[in-house]
């Protein structure tokens, strides 16, 4: 029976600008200088001396980046010398449109002093992380009010950006796999049900294929997945592919799903279908699941 699943992404993917207190331990960055700042201060942190850059209401941070990446804004605000702490907001835009509002309060940072003397101590620092699309981006970071606030920004530097699965419009079935202790959903591709899946580019889709084994099929296995872009010709993608030794059906035991196996696919401007179709194999079906960058949930029609 043909289904039917609706795209839907959680406020926090679809802004995907959000604080983050854990899980960036792991990420590599690496610092560079911004386009247009307001101006320089030398902050010294643990007797090291480490150049910010200076932003308000007037003067905005601005950053020209080339994505997918992600990137991470270390910012401090400046406390007066009287007070302790300290509130303020800050107003992330992108292409001059998207808008995204972080709010933080913040306390002096006992090990932090500016090298030059001034009424102010900086505070403690508080991160903006920002998924940036595909493409060629400007962004411009404010702060709100009488705030003054320096920064530090850094760009991922993983080759490969990180990316979030995305559902299908129209599939044969849902298919639930078991690899070490985790639940992966699959989409069925039949030869009577094609799947449909919508994006907007541009960007890359990660397709990633298992063809489904049955009891008749021994040793490795040849099949073709003919992708079609609405108004383009179908490209067709010939795999071979083993049984997996490590993944297995949660729901299902007359199946054994495949060896991964995965192809790319580069999405122009705007929004797309493609239809995919199981041009040929000995099996009944092969599961699909979908991914394209994070930033890339960000794109718009």
């Amino acid at each position: 029976m043909k289904r039917t699943s609706t795209l839907v992404t959680c406020a926090a993917a679809v802004l995907a600008i959000a604080l983050a207190w854990c899980g960036a331990a792991a990420a590599t960055w690496r610092s560079f200088t911004p386009t247009k700042y307001g101006a320089k201060a030398d902050i010294l942190v643990d007797s090291k001396t480490l150049t910010y850059y200076r932003f308000d209401s007037v003067a905005p941070l601005v950053l020209s980046v080339e994505g997918p990446t992600r990137l991470k804004i270390l910012t401090r605000v400046r406390i007066p010398n009287d007070r302790e702490e300290e509130t303020y907001a800050v107003t992330v835009t992108r292409d001059g449109e998207h808008t995204v509002k972080e709010e933080f309060t913040a306390t002096v940072a006992p090990q932090a002093h500016y090298v030059a003397f001034n009424s102010f101590r900086p505070g403690v620092i508080r991160r903006v992380y920002i998924d940036v699309p595909t493409g060629q981006h400007g962004y411009e970071i404010l702060a709100e009010g009488d705030a003054v606030v320096d920064a530090r920004p850094f760009r991922s530097a993983d080759t490969k950006p990180s990316r979030v699965s995305i559902a299908p419009r129209e599939y044969a079935a849902v298919e639930t796999f078991y690899y070490r202790d985790k639940e992966l959903t699959y989409y069925i591709l039949s030869e009577e049900t094609p799947v449909v899946l919508d994006v907007v580019g541009p960007t890359t889709i990660k397709v990633n294929t298992r063809l489904m084994f049955d009891a008749t099929m021994l040793g490795d296995q040849d099949y073709v997945v003919g992708v079609r872009e609405y108004g383009s010709p179908e490209q067709l993608y010939k795999i071979s592919t083993e049984p997996s030794e490590t993944v297995t059906s949660r729901d299902r035991s007359d199946v054994i799903p495949g060896a991964l196996r995965h192809f790319m696919l580069e999405v122009g401007r705007g929004a797309r279908t493609y239809e995919f179709r199981l041009a040929d194999t000995v099996g009944s079906a092969v599961a699909l699941k979908f991914y394209i960058p994070r930033g890339d949930l960000l794109n718009e029609p």
